[in-house]
């Protein structure tokens, strides 16, 4: 029987939020239309020096069957341990998808898996439906302005990177849990040729974003604020929101117009405010991960097909720069 795998996304012994999505994207995949009348079963993957603890707490959470895949050598996360142990284990299991997490750490292994696993490998899905002719995936392209629609050619395993924040979690309370079943597998880097990576320390880049995370009002400038000079436009108009921090996309950030401490997205901060003002922002897939859990959304865009419209409130459609001097004018 074909299996669908889930690898959990563990990070300094902690389980990340983003394999409760992982899980509800595998049951979307089981109860899809193509797979209905012979519904493959799930596993979720536990890769851990000591995983006994985290796979008994996913289990219970999702009532999905675990399997705990304790690697002695799994002290810190590396690539290679990663896709060697993974592989031994999901060779023997005929899956016929593997779902992991599209981060920093499910970008670095899922390539070297799906390699050797002779897989097809799609990165960044946002998108899972299907049709008469079996399941297809959407993933953004074009600078994240269009998402693409693929379809796997053939019988062989499936790697999908999911982006965080696009499949809702099950909210399942209570119910049996799933089983728990712990293996060994050792890292060996002879059966490879020799070790090449060595794990030497973590460094997490220091910022202080968390009055960006407390806020109740955010005012986000993007790329369509033109120069780093119209920023003090952007600022003017926070003034009128009560207490609004300011906040960026990542590509301001990238040409120095802005502080690390203020970008919001995958890779800078997760927000939620009541109300989030995104100004000249396309809405990337990246981008949409860090505010998607902000109560109220006004977007200001003068593009009308800007993904940030179909997750907006009130969509206004202007070039911001205007919007923003016809709005002072009339606040006086």
């Amino acid at each position: 029987m074909k299996q669908i795998l889930v690898i959990a996304e563990i990070f300094a012994g902690q389980i990340r939020p983003i394999t409760w999505e992982l899980a509800a994207a595998a049951r979307k995949i089981k109860n899809s239309p193509p797979l209905k009348q012979l519904p493959p079963a799930i596993h979720i993957i536990v890769p851990a020096d000591n995983p006994t603890t985290l796979s008994e707490k996913i289990a219970k959470q999702t009532g999905i069957d675990v399997i705990g895949l304790q690697i002695p050598e799994l002290k810190t996360y590396t690539s290679e341990i990663y896709i060697y142990c993974l592989e031994q284990l999901t060779k023997k299991m005929n899956p016929s998808h593997i779902l992991i997490a599209h981060t920093s750490q499910g970008q670095d292994f899922a390539p070297g898996l799906a390699l050797g696993l002779d897989a097809a490998s799609i990165p960044g899905v946002n998108g899972i439906r299907s049709d008469e002719n079996g399941l297809i995936y959407s993933r953004p392209a074009f600078n994240n302005t269009r998402n693409m629609i693929v379809r796997p050619t053939s019988n062989r395993p499936v790697v999908l990177t999911l982006m965080p924040g696009i499949f809702k979690q099950d909210g399942r309370k209570g119910g049996k849990p799933g089983q728990v079943d712990i293996r060994k597998i050792s890292f060996a880097p002879a059966a490879c040729g020799k070790e090449r990576i060595q794990h030497r320390r973590t460094m997490r880049k220091v910022c202080e974003n968390q009055a960006l995370k407390e806020a109740k009002v955010i005012v986000a400038a993007g790329r369509g604020i033109k120069g780093k000079e119209d920023l003090k436009a952007v600022f003017n108009f926070a003034q009128y929101f009560p207490a609004a921090a300011i906040g960026a996309s990542r590509p301001l950030v990238d040409m120095n117009w802005i502080g690390y401490q203020q970008q919001i997205g995958m890779t800078g901060a997760t927000v939620a405010p009541k109300l989030y003002i995104a100004c000249g922002i396309s809405g990337s897939s990246q981008h949409l991960a860090g505010m998607k859990d902000a109560e109220f959304v006004v977007a200001i865009n003068k593009n009308p097909e800007a993904p940030i419209f179909r997750h907006s409130d009130i969509c206004i459609t202007a070039d911001v720069l205007e919007f923003i001097q016809a709005f002072l004018e009339a606040s006086g």
